[in-house]
C-alpha cells in the first residue's frame, strides 16, 4: 500500500510538472503569435524594427537586443536611425568572433564570450547576464538577432531552442519581405 501511495504521489508530481510546462509553452506561443502579428502589420523595414522593439521588450523581457545584418541585400537596414540595427558585411574581419555560430546556424543561449558581448552591446555589455543568439536565414546567411537579459538565469544553455528557431524564421521572413 505504501509503495502504491509513493508511486501515486510521484505520478501526481510529474503530472503537475507537465501541466506547468504546458502552461509555459502556451505563454511562449502567445508571445510568438503577438510577435508574428506585429511583424505582419509592419509596412517597411522601420516598421519591422519597431515591431521587434515592442515585442522583444514587452513580450520577451529583453533588456537589450541587436539585429546584426550581414547580407548585402538588406543593407537598407543600415539607413534606419535605430541603435538596435547594425549592418556589417559577413566577410568583415570583426565578425570572426561569431564564426562558429555562423557555421552551426543554430540558436545559442546562455553566456557568450566577452568579445561577442562587447561587440554586440558595447558599453552596456557589462550589464548583460545572459544572451540568446538567433540565426537569421539559412546558416545565419542574413545575420543574427541577439537578445540579452540582465538576469544570468534568464537564458540558459540547457533551454530548448525550438521557439528560438521559430523566432529566427519569422524575423528572417519579415526583414526579407520588407526589403525585397
Amino acid at each position: 500500500m505504501l509503495v502504491l501511495r509513493d508511486k501515486h504521489a510521484a505520478l501526481e508530481k510529474k503530472l503537475h510538472e507537465l501541466i506547468e510546462i504546458g502552461r509555459a509553452n502556451d505563454a511562449i506561443s502567445d508571445r510568438l503569435h503577438r510577435l508574428t502579428r506585429r511583424l505582419l502589420r509592419a509596412r517597411d523595414a522601420a516598421g519591422v524594427v519597431a515591431a521587434l522593439e515592442t515585442s522583444l521588450r514587452e513580450d520577451f523581457g529583453a533588456s537589450r537586443w541587436v539585429l546584426l545584418a550581414t547580407d548585402p541585400s538588406v543593407s537598407n537596414l543600415g539607413n534606419l536611425p535605430n541603435s538596435h540595427v547594425r549592418v556589417v558585411p559577413r566577410v568583415s574581419p570583426e565578425l570572426k568572433i561569431f564564426e562558429t555560430f555562423f557555421e552551426s546556424g543554430r540558436p545559442r543561449s546562455g553566456q557568450i564570450r566577452d568579445t561577442q558581448r562587447d561587440y554586440l552591446f558595447g558599453g552596456e555589455g557589462s550589464q548583460v547576464g545572459s544572451t540568446v543568439l538567433i540565426p537569421l536565414g539559412e546558416r545565419a546567411g542574413l545575420g543574427l538577432l541577439a537578445i540579452a537579459s540582465h538576469d544570468t538565469e534568464r537564458y540558459l544553455p540547457t533551454m530548448s531552442t525550438d521557439y528560438l528557431v521559430r523566432i529566427g524564421e519569422i524575423v528572417t521572413e519579415a526583414v526579407s519581405a520588407r526589403l525585397a
